[in-house]
C-alpha cells in the first residue's frame, strides 16, 4: 500500500496586526491562492502599500514594500497564530522586529 503526501503551503490568508517598536498599530493582509502569496499594508500617511515578490515556503515568509521611496526587504517565521517578521531599522539602525496576531 503507497501513502501519498501532499504539501500544502501554510494558509495565512486573513488579516494579522501588532505593534512597532511597541509604539505603533500595523495590519497586515495576506492571501494564499495555490502556491502564489499576495498581500498589503498599510503606510503611515494612510495608503495602501502592495507587497512585492512575497514568498511563502516552509514557514518561512519573505517580501518587499515600498517605503519613502526605497524598497525594504522583509523576512518573517509563520508558527500557528502568530508571524514574526523582521525589517531593517530605521536610518540604518538595528533590525526591527514584529510580532503579528491574526486577527478575529
Amino acid at each position: 500500500m503507497a501513502f501519498i503526501t501532499f504539501c500544502k503551503a501554510q494558509d495565512i490568508t486573513g488579516s494579522w496586526s501588532g505593534k512597532i517598536m511597541d509604539q505603533f498599530d500595523v495590519t497586515y493582509t495576506f492571501k494564499v491562492d495555490g502556491d502564489k502569496v499576495s498581500g498589503s499594508t498599510t503606510g503611515p500617511d494612510g495608503n495602501a502599500i502592495v507587497l512585492q515578490n512575497c514568498v511563502l515556503k516552509d514557514g518561512d515568509l519573505s517580501f518587499t514594500m515600498a517605503m519613502m521611496g526605497n524598497d525594504m526587504k522583509v523576512t518573517g517565521k509563520v508558527k500557528d497564530d502568530t508571524i514574526t517578521l523582521t525589517m531593517p531599522g530605521m536610518n540604518g539602525g538595528d533590525p526591527m522586529t514584529v510580532l503579528l496576531k491574526k486577527s478575529k
